[in-house]
């Protein structure tokens, strides 16, 4: 995804099959089986750094902010790894602590003589949330005729046809775990073109 967001003059593939100094001097292909090679790998891109960065800095990025976490637990401003948002007295998460819900969205656009599909998945608050991404991400004027859902419906035609099975069941798993931390950045977006 950082190679078409950001438009990156490099071949995604040979990116990820050349050795790399961020997994000391391994293929990232090979590398990110592993989870810690895995983490620098998305710190990496995540941050938009130089397509092969020193490891250790990385790692040094990545303690950092361990131990922020480990601080403001201890002082009680954040709750422990895998444990639900704090509630407020009255029993309820506090204001603009929304649960996130799994949406998705299909898109079929067939101006200027081409067909482009797209299909989007992410955890948001509302669909008002998914629709500003897609504007951001795709244009607003594509935004304005996405389909948003709650969930994914796998029977839709454009999901049939455009997400890969291994894809689902990694976007229902994301669903299901969707009060882990990752879940507030997960996004999943494909996007098909045809030129008539």
């Amino acid at each position: 995804m950082r190679f078409q967001r950001e438009a990156v003059a490099h071949e995604p593939m040979a990116w990820l099959l050349a050795p790399r100094r961020v997994f000391d001097g391994a293929a990232a292909i090979d590398a990110c089986l592993a989870r810690d090679a895995c983490v620098r790998g998305v710190i990496l891109h995540g941050l938009g750094l130089e397509l092969d960065a020193d490891g250790a800095t990385i790692d040094a990025l990545i303690a950092d902010d361990e131990d922020d976490e480990r601080h403001a637990q201890k002082f009680g401003l954040v709750n422990g790894p895998g444990h639900p948002p704090r509630k407020g007295r009255n029993g309820r998460r506090p204001a603009g602590r929304a649960r996130l819900k799994l949406y998705t969205a299909t898109i079929v656009d067939t101006r200027d003589n081409r067909m482009r599909q797209y299909f989007h998945a992410s955890m948001a608050r509302d669909e008002a949330e998914v629709r500003t991404r897609l504007a951001g991400r795709f244009g607003p004027d594509v935004a304005d005729i996405a389909d948003i859902r709650p969930g994914i419906h796998v029977s839709a035609p454009a999901v049939m046809a455009l997400v890969p099975q291994a894809v689902v069941e990694m976007i229902q798993k994301v669903e299901r775990d969707g009060a882990t931390p990752h879940a507030r950045t997960f996004a999943v977006d494909i996007e098909l073109g045809i030129q008539a």
